[in-house]
């Protein structure tokens, strides 16, 4: 490659991690006793039946992680530039460049990531890279709150265009 060019973005469509429990769907995981997700191997499509069980014994997204395909401003969560989720969870601001940045759910060096049937089109890997994965099995997707990155922005005064501080931050 020429100097002076970078490499062209990654338009591979992504993955959501932290999807609605949808006939199609991935069951990425299911959460333990311990409130972590334990990563099913490989990744399962759920079906209809599945879906009405899971509905049935109420906020499926509590018990298990579900992965489909990122709607990125078609979704709450959107910043305009990426996921607010995982952006909140490790304390990055939506303009921050990807990788992640230095904090408590970064990654060790060297140390082992989940084993993960979707990282390399998953939106919070190309996102917040290894970051994101260290913390991703503590992330449980419906924890009863309504909260959004864009309800977030607008309480905090900011529209979802705006690059201010951390969803929530004071």
């Amino acid at each position: 490659m020429p100097a002076g060019h970078s490499p062209l973005p990654d338009r591979t469509a992504k993955s959501c991690p932290s999807a609605l429990c949808e006939e199609g769907a991935l069951l990425l995981g299911v959460v333990g006793p311990g409130g972590s997700v334990g990563y099913v191997q490989p990744p399962t499509r759920i079906s209809a039946d599945f879906v009405a069980q899971a509905q049935a014994r109420g906020h499926p997204e509590r018990s298990f992680r579900f992965s489909g395909a990122c709607r990125e401003g078609a979704c709450a969560q959107w910043t305009g530039t990426g996921c607010g989720v995982i952006d909140v969870v490790i304390g990055a601001r939506p303009d921050d460049p990807p990788g992640g940045q230095p904090g408590p759910a970064a990654a060790k060096p060297g140390a082992a990531l989940p084993a993960c049937g979707i990282r390399r089109t998953c939106r919070w890997f190309a996102q917040r890279g290894a970051a994101a994965c260290a913390i991703c099995p503590q992330i449980i997707a419906d924890t009863g709150s309504t909260a959004t990155w864009q309800s977030l922005q607008q309480a905090a005064g900011a529209g979802p265009e705006s690059a201010s501080p951390r969803p929530g931050a004071r």
